[in-house]
């Protein structure tokens, strides 16, 4: 069985990299979800509810004004994702390399590994149209990392601690 564990870490994480590097290959167009979006979301009733919120990120002002009821839950939902995949990509990358080294080794080298994904991630994007390689986006990835990573720790340590307890 442990086997199969194994096999199936190797083959999340390729399935993790194949999707974000299909992902970043894709031009805006073909990811945008305004329109979808657009008919599921009264602009009007969500300007009620939050009204002036802004919130800078990359150098401009993500706000209902500036982007529209649409636009605004895209940028939610897009930076969302991008910090769940690479909370994924973390204990990906840990349940691979603990697979082969110390928790104390396999977990910086699990973050480590994320951001240099996140930082590849954002420079491919950069090769292709319509999309731009951001810092805040790699911060926001490694942020997703870390949050995982922390949360793998207290595990560990936790689960130390409770068994040391039990004898």
């Amino acid at each position: 069985m442990r086997r199969y564990r194994k096999v199936w870490d190797y083959l999340l994480l390729i399935a993790i990299l194949l999707g974000l590097f299909i992902s970043s290959s894709q031009p805006y167009a073909k990811q945008d979800m305004r329109g979808t979006i657009d008919k599921l979301v009264d602009e009007q009733s969500l300007q009620n509810r939050i009204g002036d919120i802004s919130i800078p990120y990359g150098g401009k002002d993500v706000s209902l004004e500036e982007k529209g009821a649409a636009g605004f839950i895209e940028f939610f939902l897009r930076k969302g994702v991008h910090f769940s995949v690479f909370a994924l990509l973390a204990f990906s990358w840990y349940r691979v390399f603990s697979q082969h080294l110390s928790f104390g080794q396999a977990l910086p080298w699990s973050a480590f590994c994320s951001v240099m994904t996140a930082a590849l991630d954002e420079w491919h994007q950069t090769f292709t149209p319509d999309r731009t390689g951001m810092v805040q986006d790699v911060l926001l990835d490694a942020a997703g990392s870390v949050t995982m990573l922390l949360i793998i720790a207290l595990n560990y340590l936790y689960s130390r601690r409770a068994h040391r307890y039990k004898m």
